[in-house]
């Protein structure tokens, strides 16, 4: 039902008395379409509107209304009625506020649990059990494990779950612990509860309401659309540049150079802060606590150089509730102006009235949070307005690539763009959450003081939210933590909490599946300001700033973790933990776009249109438009134009192949690494078959990302490391779209145009299409670095000038390290011990190629290994002509896979036993002939070369008397 009248008539009159008492002139489009179903009780509801579009009304309205039909029918059990979860103390706050006036309409309380709500709230929550109960997961979780066999009965009325801000819950730990919260709810009423999830930000539906039911054991109903959207937009991004008039050095004598300079562009942007926004309600995003301080600090400064009071206040989770509950007030109260300085804690839901302005310092980090932060503006029926800021270092001479790129800018330009376009970010659902799956397994055990492991694997994994974790698993993960002491198994299988499980669950911290870091109270005369947190040491006498003012370390109560301040002139903000946002790869692609046109945005001011214009020409002067790898001093940078999630899964992949690689923004650093070298890696990681996530893992030091990890073995880790961080498939599209970008950034001349397909600098006998042999080459090695790695077996088919074969030789070489991927190749250790080294075949690998023209599958790769293999014998290998069947097959069949399985499948060639040199030889030199065969007068340019020359027979007296080894040949020759 869409009709508002229809659907206000469905409503309870108590309720429609209370919408009556609002002035509200008809319900909502949310609020309509949400009646039928949600009093309908039989299906799940997901309401996905912009924000105050009324998304909460939405769901309470007729939640409200069934339960008071219910009460006078008399049909209502005891216990909580309705259970409201929320990510935010802050929200829950707020919600109670709203909700208190429309249940006491129909005459349901409201109870609201947190740790913030004191002992005699939860004590009449314990003893008479009713109505709403707005809650956290934590302190659901705290429910659970205080209240034990008593749920059932506390949760016996219940009729509805709603889930607020549905999407920060998505992918992540929390989202894990909330979702297994859920079936324990069900599990502990035994029957389905409606559940409601409510955002503003889902990027797909679909996704929203696997997360909300994995099981979709209940039918759900989608109530999405953009009709509440703004349609009006007034926007400004300005650019800042990090140098100019900075403070007086003499009043920052105890600020370094380092420091003065970064503060440039902040004080700056304060400046231009303090004269828009004075007088009106906003909200100004810095992206970190830091930054909160920082901008606080500096625009109480400013207010105070001005003499006029103080507008400005910080606003984020280290502060006090009392703090953050007073800048709250001040934004909700209209007679007098406030802006707050915030993180996301004010990104969500709180009802702080409307703010005239949103200003973004910095990018966002993804298009989900400035649509949250945005949603904050133009409520009076007004537009809404947007400033933007980013701050770019100045450009010299040393500027590396990177920041030459203005990728700060971009990614705001490429988030704003994507944010009009209505696309929000896809969330991470692979995660196998083992360290939640921890948690809860202690949970379920403190609950009923012990569980069986076929309950808790019934409960939790078979038919509840770790869907991803197996039975075998499973029992690997129970062993494991019986092995580590967070389990013990009584006599009858019971499962307890170990010695070490026992301390977890008691420890107050144990409710929440995330890490937080221990902390120090900050009290100024008496007065509780917040915490910080105490990675970094905080000394007596220190400065800092903090809750926008500055202050002095009197002393440090180590034993009661209270820093004691007083109130001084200089300072600087505590250092902070947490990890910015991971980029989309959606952002990532709509920057490389970005680069690539001249469109100037219409809502950037002069600083920024310099920004642009200078990405813009650097990105052009740099060459990425034609290719991908640019090389930097000793250095390599490789641009994938790729999300973090497949920026992590490449940066493993080339530190596994022995490259020091390292992730800087937009691009991967490859240290000491050529671009030939790079690029001979990328291509035959692209032409290869894709690891399993699991084996590229393994080869990753550090795994240890969640709360409970420390508790896995290596190979649980592993697991749920290549779950949570790589994505294998994209990785690889990654790199078969990198291989394509520049095909003559193989020979690593990424400057030059087309590769062409054969290539010579030695005078020797001229190449005559015809009437020039071929030799086709494999290698098989013990990796994919020529530097670092070496060749254990070579084969070489020799074909006469119409690809018929000749002869051919193979050998197995010692390669004198490890032989790598065995389970390729299929090569050991003691299959080398007794086969001659390279030095030793040299001179009859150079006999076997001399005179013809060399082909290889992927050429770039074998012969990046010989060459290698002669530079360590002290020789120069020759400049041989050569041909790649690879790049033969894309100009044959352009468009189509060019792998050797795939190409071989495709022309229907055996490919005998893959990865053996010899086999592979084989199916190279079968390509070759065929497409010989296939040649049309309008394809003989691919296998004509500019005049060249094949080396006559190779010798060299370095080598000093060694004579070829026939070797270990797998066949007849």
């Amino acid at each position: 039902m869409s009709d508002p009248a229809a659907a206000f008539d469905r409503l309870h009159r108590r309720v429609q008395t209370w919408i009556w008492e609002q002035k509200w002139q008809q319900l909502r489009t949310a609020q309509a379409q949400a009646v039928d179903p949600i009093l309908a009780a039989d299906t799940d509801v997901i309401i996905s509107a912009a924000t105050a579009s009324g998304k909460t009304e939405a769901a309470w309205l007729p939640i409200l209304s069934a339960l008071a039909s219910a009460a006078e029918n008399g049909l209502v059990p005891a216990g909580v009625k309705a259970l409201y979860i929320s990510p935010l103390k802050a929200l829950i706050n707020d919600q109670y506020e709203r909700l208190s006036t429309l249940a006491e309409h129909v005459e349901v309380p409201v109870h609201r649990r947190h740790g913030d709500v004191t002992g005699a709230a939860r004590k009449t929550l314990r003893e008479s059990p009713d109505g709403l109960l707005l809650i956290t997961p934590e302190s659901l979780e705290a429910l659970f494990i205080t209240q034990g066999t008593r749920i059932p009965a506390l949760l016996h009325g219940l009729q509805y779950i709603v889930v607020d801000e549905l999407h920060s819950f998505i992918g992540t730990e929390r989202g894990a612990q909330l979702q297994s919260l859920l079936h324990r709810v069900e599990l502990a009423v035994r029957r389905k509860i409606p559940r409601i999830g409510l955002s503003a930000t889902l990027s797909d539906l679909s996704v929203a309401a696997d997360f909300l039911r994995p099981d979709r054991a209940l039918p759900v109903h989608l109530i999405g659309g953009t009709d509440d959207d703004r349609a009006e937009l007034r926007m400004q991004l300005r650019g800042y540049l990090t140098t100019g008039t900075g403070p007086d050095p003499q009043a920052s004598s105890q600020v370094d150079e380092e420091e003065m300079e970064s503060d440039i562009d902040k004080r700056a942007i304060a400046e231009h802060l303090f004269r828009n926004l004075r007088g009106r309600d906003n909200l100004v995003f810095a992206n970190s606590r830091a930054n909160v301080e920082t901008y606080a600090d500096l625009l109480q400064e400013i207010s105070e150089n001005n003499r006029v009071a103080n507008e400005f206040f910080p606003h984020h989770g280290n502060l006090s509730k009392e703090f953050r509950e007073d800048v709250e007030s001040k934004l909700r109260r209209t007679e007098t102006p406030a802006t707050a300085v915030c993180t996301s804690t004010l990104e969500m839901g709180i009802d702080i009235g409307s703010a005239d302005t949103v200003a973004q310092i910095g990018s966002p980090g993804s298009v989900s949070a400035l649509r949250q932060r945005l949603g904050r503006s133009g409520r009076r029926n007004g537009p809404a307005t947007l400033r933007l800021y980013t701050s770019e270092e100045p450009l010299h001479e040393r500027t590396p690539p990177v920041d030459q790129l203005r990728t700060g800018t971009f990614e705001t330009l490429a988030i704003v763009e994507l944010l009009l376009e209505k696309w929000y970010e896809p969330p991470n659902t692979a995660g196998l959450h083992l360290s939640t799956l921890i948690q809860q397994i202690l949970s379920v055990i403190a609950q009923h003081g012990g569980a069986q492991a076929t309950e808790l694997f019934s409960a939790l994994c078979q038919a509840g939210p770790f869907r991803h974790v197996d039975q075998r698993m499973f029992i690997q993960l129970l062993r494991t933590l019986g092995s580590k002491e967070i389990l013990t198994q009584a006599s009858d299988g019971t499962l307890l909490p170990g010695r070490i499980g026992e301390r977890l669950v008691n420890h107050y911290s144990f409710y929440s599946a995330f890490q937080t870091a221990e902390e120090y109270r900050l009290v100024a005369s008496g007065r509780t300001l917040g915490s910080i947190p105490i990675d970094h040491p905080v000394t007596e006498g220190s400065l800092l700033i903090f809750a926008g003012r500055r202050w002095r370390v009197l002393d440090v109560d180590l034993a009661g973790k209270v820093i004691n301040l007083a109130k001084a002139a200089g300072g600087k903000p505590p250092a902070f933990t947490g990890a910015g946002a991971q980029i989309a790869d959606g952002i990532r692609q709509r920057m490389h776009r970005l680069y690539e046109n001249d469109t100037m945005p219409a809502y950037l001011d002069h600083t920024g249109r310099l920004f642009a214009s200078q990405g813009r020409e650097s990105y052009k002067r740099l060459g990425l438009r034609h290719r991908a790898i640019l090389p930097w001093g000793d250095d390599t940078l490789l641009f994938p134009w790729a999300g973090d999630r497949i920026m992590n899964t490449l940066h493993v992949l080339l530190s596994s192949e022995g490259i020091a690689a390292s992730q800087d923004g937009v691009a991967l650093n490859c240290r000491k690494t050529s671009p030939a070298e790079l690029a001979g890696l990328l291509h035959q990681l692209a032409a290869s078959e894709q690891p399993a996530p699991t084996e590229l893992a393994q080869t990753v030091l550090v795994k240890t990302q969640d709360k409970h990890d420390v508790h896995l073995d290596d190979d649980l880790l592993t697991h749920s490391y290549a779950a949570s961080s790589l994505d294998v498939p994209a990785a690889w599209s990654t790199l078969q779209r990198l291989a394509h970008i520049d095909p003559d950034i193989q020979r690593g001349d990424s400057g030059m145009g087309l590769a062409k397909s054969f290539r010579s600098s030695s005078p020797g006998l001229p190449v005559v299409l015809g009437k020039t042999p071929f030799a086709v080459i494999d290698v098989e090695t013990t990796g994919f670095s020529p530097q670092r790695h070496r060749v254990v077996e070579i084969a070489i088919i020799r074909l006469n000038a119409h690809g018929v074969r000749e002869r051919s030789w193979t050998t197995l070489i010692n390669s004198h390290q490890p032989t790598g991927p065995s389970h390729i190749h299929g090569i050991t250790s003691a299959d080398i011990a007794d086969a001659p080294g390279f030095a030793e075949v040299l001179n009859e690998i150079a006999e076997q190629l001399s005179g013809a023209v060399v082909v290889a599958h992927n050429v770039a790769f074998d012969l990046g290994f010989l060459t290698a293999e002669f530079e360590r014998a002290g020789m120069s290998a020759p400049a041989w002509p050569v041909l790649c069947t690879m790049q033969l097959s894309r100009a044959f069949e352009p468009g189509s896979p060019a792998t050797l399985a795939a190409v071989c499948q495709r022309l229907g060639i055996d490919t005998g036993t893959a990865h053996t040199a010899l086999a592979d030889a084989a199916a190279a030199a079968e390509i070759l002939r065929t497409y010989l065969e296939q040649k049309a007068d309008k394809s003989r340019h691919l296998f004509q070369p500019k005049p060249a020359s094949v080396p006559s027979t190779w010798s060299d007296e370095r080598a000093n008397g060694r004579s070829g080894h026939p070797g270990k040949p797998r066949e007849g020759q």
